[in-house]
C-alpha cells in the first residue's frame, strides 16, 4: 500500500515499543514521519540496538519551536519527558502504540488476527505500561468491531 499524505511525528513510545514488537516498519506507510532529535535520542537510550534506517520517510528535528506557555505549564504539571515535549511543540494531534497497531490493520498492513495478537503481547513483549483491563477492553472491541 503506498504511503499516505499524512505527516506524522512521533514522540519516543511508540519508537521503542513498536521496535520491541519487531514492526518498527509499520510506520512507513506515512507521507513523512518527523521525529525530534530529543525524541531519537531517547528511544536509542531505550532501544541501542534499534535500526532508525528502515524507516526511509523518516526527518529528524533538530531544533522544534519552543512549547507555549500554556502548553509548557501542562508539560510541568505531568512530568513530560523532553521528548515529548519536542513532539507536542511540532503542534500534531498525537496517537500511541496502540493507536499505530490498530491503525497498522485498517491500512491492510496487518491482518486482524496478527493485530490482535500484536495488542495481546504488549504487556510481555514491550516496555509499555498499560493497565490490563484497560487492555482487555481494547482487545474485545477490536475483536468484535469491525475496525475503519
Amino acid at each position: 500500500m503506498a504511503a499516505t499524505e499524512i505527516v506524522a511525528v512521533l514522540d519516543a513510545g511508540p519508537l521503542i515499543h513498536l521496535d520491541e514488537l519487531g514492526r518498527l516498519g509499520l510506520l512507513s506507510d506515512f507521507k513523512q514521519l518527523l521525529v525530534p532529535q530529543a525524541v531519537m535520542d531517547e528511544a536509542l537510550r531505550h532501544r541501542p540496538g534499534m535500526n532508525p534506517d528502515v524507516l526511509s520517510n523518516m526527518e529528524i528535528i533538530s531544533h522544534p519551536p519552543p512549547l507555549p506557555a500554556d502548553l509548557l505549564k501542562l508539560a510541568d504539571e505531568f512530568a513530560l519527558h523532553a521528548g515529548e515535549r519536542a513532539a507536542l511543540a511540532a503542534g500534531f494531534q498525537t496517537h500511541g502504540t496502540i493507536g499505530l497497531i490498530l491503525r497498522s490493520q485498517r491500512r491492510g498492513r496487518v491482518s486482524k488476527t496478527e493485530m490482535l495478537q500484536l495488542l495481546r503481547d504488549l504487556p510481555a513483549r514491550t516496555t509499555l505500561h498499560i493497565h490490563k483491563d484497560f487492555l482487555a477492553v481494547i482487545v474485545a472491541r477490536a475483536e468484535t468491531e469491525a475496525i475503519s
